[in-house]
This record gives C-alpha cells, structure tokens and sequence, in this order.
C-alpha cells in the first residue's frame, strides 16, 4: 500500500512512528519543504523496530514523487497552507482515504472549496480529533451519559492549553458523547486582546469560550491568562460526575457527590494511533475519527465566531484567522 504523509515535523513525525508499526508493508513518501522537518521524522522513524518492513522516502517535494496513486494522504502540515495542498496533491495523484490535522483551514471560504474537491474526488476524508477514540472517553459515554439529561463538560486549564489551537477537539468530545449537533458558540467571556501563540504567526486567546448542543448541553473551555497550571476536565450528566486530570490520566467519577470509582486512564499517543485508523479502515472503510463533513460543520461555527473577535479586537476585516 501507498501512503503520502504531507508536513514532517512534531505531529508528522508521531503520524510516522505510528505508521511503521502498521503489521502489512507500506511505501510511504514523507514529504516537507523544511529539511530540518524531514531529519527529525527520520530520526523519530529509527525509533521504531518495525521499520525495515517498510520502504520510506523523505522528500522536499511533490514534484520527486514517483507514483501517482496512494491508499492514504495524512495532511499534517499547518492549517495556512493545508487547503492549498490538499488542491495540488489531488491534482497530481489519486487518492482512496485522507486523513487531514486540526484546525482544518482558517477561512470560510476553504471550507466550501475543500468540500466540493473531496466531494469530486470521491476521497472518504476523516479529521484527526482523536479523544473520541480513546477507550476512556467510550466508556465515559457508555457507562455515565444518558441523553435523558443534559450534558456539562468543562475544560479548564492555564493560558497554555490553546482556546484557538485545541478548543476543536473538545468540542468534537461533546459531540461525541453527546450525540448532540452544535448550535452556536459564544466568544463573549473570551478576554480582551490576545496572546502569541507558541506557533509563530499565530495568536491565541484567553478566557472562556462558551458551546451550545441542541439539547441543552453545554461545553465550556477557560484558559486562565496567566497561568500554568494543569488541564482539568469535568464532565456532568444527571447524578454523575467525572473529573479528569488530564496530564496525568487520574480520573474520579462521582455519584450524587459520593466518590465510586478513582483510578488512571491510559493517555494514548498519535505515535500508537495512526496505524490503528489506518487498520480500521481497511477492514470496513471508515474509522472512528469524525468524518469530514461532520467536522467541517464543528470548524464553520468555531472558525466564524473566533474570525468576528478577532476582527473586533484589531478593528479589521480580515478573511483568515491565524490559528493553526
């Protein structure tokens, strides 16, 4: 099987190390135009015992590739540039199954433009938001989330969580243990002016961000301006409770205030979960990563509301939000 893995650096690089360990052979065409990208997934890559069974070529562009079909596209590369490479990669090759990073693009326009190439390219695309996938989070929504009550998560760390890099898989979570449709999310608890963000070019907020799902459930996400301390989530529905301790995988689940299960969740890593969906896919088609067009309807409402308070903040009318 064929695999393009488009963006080598700190995510491509784990989306490598999870490839190799996938049981059949793969070809997979590691492509980046930073050389500095392509050493450190080769260096990751050597971690893996599994990797002679498999051929990898590093290369600094598309134009170098010799095959012009693939099984898979991995488009883990920032959301600036993602839709622009989505275009010319589905111009120059065929591709069966896409597996594209978050944030997905950061206009309205690209949105609508990748939708229809996917659409005319019959590519099945999946978006990486992978705590739906996660053991943990199945058996939360099995055991604890009865759609009878309304759902509260809560997500509550230091200014390094990321509202504009990371809030999307959390409002993915709620969708999923919800099995509720987004309605609206507000930006009116976000706080006034932005910080950089640790990606250069980028910006990030603070503050709270607030998410409406159809049936009254509610996602709130509060990064503390100024500090760093760690990740909590909290998730309510009915008598239960269950907070998380996200950095260290300790749990405690809560019943009427009385404490009935305490223990650790395994925290798993993009380097044990690539191969996985790829292993998935191949026996039935689909995976358990959110589809596109389901994800595109998450990103359309975040990317909007984000895009106004950031234009209110500059007193502009920019088209592109610089998150990624």
């Amino acid at each position: 099987m064929n695999l393009l893995l488009i963006g080598a650096g700190q995510l491509g690089s784990r989306h490598l190390q999870a490839c190799l360990k996938y049981q059949n052979k793969l070809n997979i065409y590691v492509v980046d135009n930073s050389k500095s990208s392509l050493d450190l997934s080769e260096m990751r890559a050597k971690e893996i015992d599994n990797l002679e069974n498999h051929n990898v070529k590093y290369l600094m562009d598309l134009s170098l590739i010799d095959e012009i079909s693939f099984d898979y596209l991995i488009l883990a590369t920032g959301a600036s540039v993602r839709y622009q490479i989505l275009a010319n990669v589905l111009k120059l090759f065929t591709i069966k199954y896409a597996i594209l990073e978050k944030v997905l693009f950061q206009d309205l326009q690209s949105y609508k433009y990748a939708s229809q190439l996917i659409k005319d390219n019959n590519l099945t695309t999946f978006v990486n938001c992978p705590l739906r996938v996660y053991p943990f989070f199945k058996e939360i929504k099995n055991k604890y989330i009865s759609n009878k009550n309304k759902t509260t998560l809560k997500y509550v760390g230091g200014e390094w969580i990321g509202i504009a890099c990371n809030s999307i898989h959390y409002i993915d979570l709620m969708n999923f243990i919800t099995d509720e449709k987004l309605i609206s999310i507000s930006t009116e608890r976000l706080d006034d002016g932005y910080i950089d963000s640790k990606r250069p070019g980028n910006v990030e907020f603070t503050g709270v961000l607030d998410a409406s799902f159809e049936s009254e459930s509610c996602l709130s996400i509060q990064a503390i301006k100024g500090s760093q301390q760690d990740s909590i989530i909290e998730i309510s529905n009915g008598n239960y409770k269950i907070t998380v301790d996200e950095l260290s995988g300790k749990y405690c689940v809560y019943d009427n205030e009385t404490l009935i299960e305490e223990s650790h969740y395994d925290i798993l890593y993009q380097s044990n979960l690539t191969h996985k969906m790829i292993e998935q896919i191949e026996q039935t088609q689909s995976c358990e990563l959110i589809d596109f067009d389901e994800s595109v309807k998450l990103h359309q409402e975040f990317i909007s509301k984000l895009l106004v308070h950031y234009n209110k903040l500059l007193e502009s009318k920019i088209t592109k939000l610089p998150i990624t």
